[in-house]
């Protein structure tokens, strides 16, 4: 009778201890964990230049409330999505690293890829007020600064 009653209880605990461990892989995950690993994805496919997936995908990571501090990054991810994209949409792009802006007024990428798109809509006057703003949030050596920099001397 013992015997029986320990089986019993080693294969109850068993059971438990399974449902509760996949229960854990499936929940455990915050919601900023999601957001940060969706946006991963989203910067792998941008990274491989497929633009038609990672815009659907960040306008789906975009209509999420739960975005914190990764809101700036998606936005701006999309911008360069849109503005990169074999047919672009300037206009998308502009609004998205406004957003990019309104959330985050001192994120680098979105002054340096908003520049960017000032000299692709040929105004280098905004062009260079983009430039003169990486040159206060970051100085003259930071990696967006120079990559402007090259940009508006290469137009």
């Amino acid at each position: 009778m013992i015997r029986i009653l320990l089986t019993f209880l080693f294969i109850s605990s068993s059971v438990i201890a399974a449902s509760t461990n996949s229960d854990d892989n499936s929940s455990s995950m915050s919601a900023g964990e999601q957001v940060i690993k969706l946006y991963d994805k989203a910067y792998e496919l941008v990274y491989y230049k497929k633009f038609d997936k990672s815009i659907k995908l960040l306008e789906k990571i975009a209509k999420r409330k739960d975005l914190g501090e990764k809101k700036a990054d998606v936005y701006n991810l999309l911008g360069f999505s849109y503005r990169k994209h074999s047919e672009p949409n300037l206009d998308k792009a502009l609004e998205a690293y406004r957003i990019a802006l309104d959330t985050n007024p001192e994120h680098l990428g979105a002054h340096e890829y908003l520049g960017e798109l000032y000299i692709t809509l040929g105004n280098m006057k905004k062009a260079n007020e983009m430039l003169l703003k990486l040159e206060t949030l970051a100085g003259t050596n930071s990696m967006e600064y120079r990559k402007l920099k090259t940009a508006i001397e290469n137009s």
